[in-house]
């Protein structure tokens, strides 16, 4: 008897189980693989409902660093969107995209992942060690346009107008696509840093810390000359970063913002430690006389977008994000190619 109630109890929590596991059609996506360098490539699509074959362009976001795993979501059910804006911004006029990280789950329940909300394995507390050996500005931006190789393919996407944002680390690979895919009509770069962006970002970080007793930023130019030593070590175990993803994503920039013909729109926060290099840029654009680049600042706002107070933290109630995507709607109606 008690062995029977054993197995009635473990079947039945095996069954809740089953039944508590979401999907991303769960969440409203559409969920779609291709191959890509004998790996399975994961994104979603976000379509307005009853639009899913609609023709419409694509609006492509790219996200920042780290890896995570595209659509979280809690015990109750509640999912965290893997767009930093409200998607409905866009929805009426784009189907959204977004491509998930390289040997990440697409999907999962939050408690299940570690430090900082990253996959993470149970030995090592480090993420996978083909996401470190991929995670590189590379990786992406060929993985990327094979993506778009696809979808351009697909009766429901208009390839008269193909969007491609990148946010923070995403902006490079943003700036990379543009400059290697015709496809692509417009750029939005958002939040980076368009010198040197993880080096640089790395040292900026730290001279913000530092004092007269601890610093860190001689420990980044060791760090800095050790990469340049072996550029294409892929491993984690010599540093944070593996020394290829921190090579790759520390290219200077500014020679592909000169080559880019197409509308871009270069978009940061006052606040944000990359301030002074966007600002840097945008002289350098002028010197260039390049009409196609636009500049936003955002007065006050940090790297994503959030308000400072006066104490100088984050008032994460000053949510900006969709200030921010409005006004990326607004730039593309005015710049349509």
């Amino acid at each position: 008897m008690k062995i029977k109630n054993l197995i009635l109890i473990t079947t039945i929590l095996a069954l809740q189980n089953s039944l508590a596991q979401k999907s991303v059609e769960d969440f409203g996506y559409r969920h779609f693989s291709i191959s890509f360098q004998n790996d399975s490539v994961d994104f979603i699509v976000k379509s307005k409902v009853g639009d899913e074959l609609k023709k419409k362009p694509l609006f492509i976001f790219i996200q920042g660093s780290q890896a995570k795993p595209l659509i979280k979501y809690d015990k109750n059910g509640a999912h965290y969107s893997p767009f930093s804006f409200s998607e409905k911004i866009f929805t009426d006029k784009f189907h959204l995209v977004c491509i998930n990280k390289p040997n990440i789950p697409l999907i999962i329940e939050k408690s299940q992942l570690g430090k900082n909300g990253e996959f993470t394995d149970n030995i090592s507390n480090e993420p996978p060690k083909e996401y470190t050996k991929k995670a590189n500005l590379i990786y992406y931006t060929e993985r990327n346009n094979k993506v778009i190789q696809y979808l351009e393919k697909q009766s429901w996407v208009d390839t008269n107008m193909m969007v491609v944002a990148g946010h923070s680390e995403g902006s490079s690979i943003a700036v990379k696509m543009a400059v290697s895919n015709k496809r692509i009509t417009h750029l939005i770069y958002s939040g980076g840093t368009p010198y040197y962006s993880r080096i640089l970002s790395m040292i900026t970080q730290d001279r913000k810390l530092e004092n007269e007793k601890e610093s860190w930023v001689e420990s980044d130019f060791e760090y800095w000359e050790k990469v340049n030593q072996n550029p294409f070590e892929d491993t984690r175990q010599n540093g944070w970063n593996a020394y290829k993803g921190t090579f790759t994503f520390s290219e200077l920039l500014n020679d592909d913002f000169k080559r880019l013909t197409i509308p871009v729109l270069i978009s940061y926060g006052t606040k944000d430690e990359a301030c002074p290099f966007n600002d840097l840029l945008r002289i350098e654009m002028i010197q260039e006389n390049k009409k196609n680049i636009h500049f936003k600042a955002y007065f006050n706002r940090e790297h994503n977008y959030f308000e400072l107070q006066q104490n100088g933290k984050v008032n994460y109630e000053k949510f900006g994000w969709d200030i921010v995507g409005t006004d990326w709607l607004m730039w593309l109606a005015l710049n349509k190619t």
